[in-house]
């Protein structure tokens, strides 16, 4: 779902279908123009010709307080990997307005998550997002849960095999465990891309947040969740923290050669930039997503060997640290991802590989078989 973007810099590309052979239904499942609160992970592409609107959607989340967003743990598992996040709070975030799309700052996970147990985590925002978050209520599962249907909204996979639109359902919860319970449709069900999402019970003539999807099998008829008043410590813990510091990052300045500036940790580095190690072992701040580089001059044309990325509300030439900026008469300043059909989104594909494994196995968990993660059965962590 990487190689879907293509197209000249500053142009969206063209839209691309899912070939029947890789769709897989969600059944039950209907557009929700509701839940506002329930947002789509995308991961944000630095490269001139790939617009935030042709991002893929990856997982779901949900707010719960003006800068926290609820989700699954696999979903972020590495702190490299939130860099390179935004969350969208819009039905259908291809057309989201820029106020809609939040950049992430960080992420947390439950200090106890594995590849199967609690499978929960929690993004925090850059800044407020623009629809009123869900409250947690502390409301237990009730003794009679089992038998009783609750409302899953994500992003996911629909009965067409098409993802990126916010749709919810109605599934039968079949069993509770210590830190999870299970689902299965009746008739709706959460697929590929629901990772993360809400489960919502009514209790009392009030739905409450009680579920975040984790795993399922591969025919989207069977689900496992995990439990949110289990874990409403680690929650609360996060909700606490944020709202007795909120955390910050230094402004976003094209114009500081980002070779220079010294990091210890992704929260040393402007938002929208991450700390990355070079060949020497230092450390310093690069665009999020690539390697250790700076700024170069603006690009000033489509064809080039230099990559081009976003700086602002500029296209500007991206540089290897050991190498002097070139004549803008040697490349033409052009973006080298512009050179063919489909090239774009293949360099986007290889820049989110360089934040790291975890981004791999994120990619081998959520789109094992072109299918995200929601959809097949847990697969074993990769070696």
């Amino acid at each position: 779902m990487l190689l879907l973007g293509a197209g000249a810099c500053g142009v969206p590309p063209a839209p691309t279908s899912v070939p029947a052979a890789e769709r897989q239904a969600v059944r039950g499942g209907v557009l929700e123009t509701g839940s506002p609160a329930v947002g789509a992970l995308v991961p944000v592409s630095p490269l001139c010709g790939e617009p935030d609107e042709s991002s893929p959607v990856m997982c779901t989340g949900t707010l719960i307080a003006p800068r926290v967003v609820l989700t699954a743990a696999h979903c972020v598992e590495s702190p490299d990997v939130s860099q390179v996040l935004s969350v969208v709070f819009a039905p259908e975030p291809a057309r989201a307005l820029p106020a809609e799309r939040v950049r992430v700052l960080e992420g947390r996970l439950h200090p106890a998550f594995n590849a199967v147990e609690n499978d929960l985590g929690v993004l925090i925002l850059a800044g407020d997002a623009p629809v009123a978050p869900v409250p947690l209520s502390g409301l237990a599962l009730p003794a009679d849960v089992v038998g009783r249907t609750t409302r899953v909204v994500g992003f996911g996979l629909d009965d067409e095999g098409r993802t990126g639109s916010r749709r919810s359902g109605t599934a039968r919860v079949t069993g509770v465990a210590p830190g999870t319970f299970s689902i299965e449709a009746s008739p709706g069900m959460s697929c590929g891309g629901d990772s993360g999402g809400p489960l919502f019970l009514e209790a009392d003539g009030t739905e409450h947040l009680v579920g975040v999807t984790s795993y399922g099998d591969p025919s989207c008829t069977r689900g496992i969740n995990m439990r949110v008043d289990v874990h409403a410590a680690f929650l609360q813990a996060s909700l606490d923290d944020v709202a007795r510091a909120p955390p910050t990052r230094p402004p976003f300045d094209a114009s500081v050669d980002a070779c220079t500036v010294r990091c210890e940790g992704h929260a040393d580095c402007p938002l929208g930039m991450a700390c990355v190690t070079r060949p020497g072992g230092e450390k310093s701040c690069a665009v999020a997503g690539l390697e250790a580089g700076r700024f170069g001059a603006d690009c000033t044309g489509p064809e080039g060997e230099r990559l081009c990325v976003k700086a602002g509300g500029a296209c500007r030439l991206w540089l290897p640290c050991d190498e002097p900026e070139p004549e803008p008469e040697v490349d033409g300043g052009g973006c080298m991802i512009t050179k063919g059909s489909g090239e774009s989104g293949m360099a986007f594909a290889a820049l989110l590989a360089l934040v790291g494994r975890a981004v791999r196995s994120l990619m081998r968990r959520n789109w094992s078989n072109n299918r995200t993660s929601c959809s097949p059965s847990r697969p074993e962590p990769p070696p």
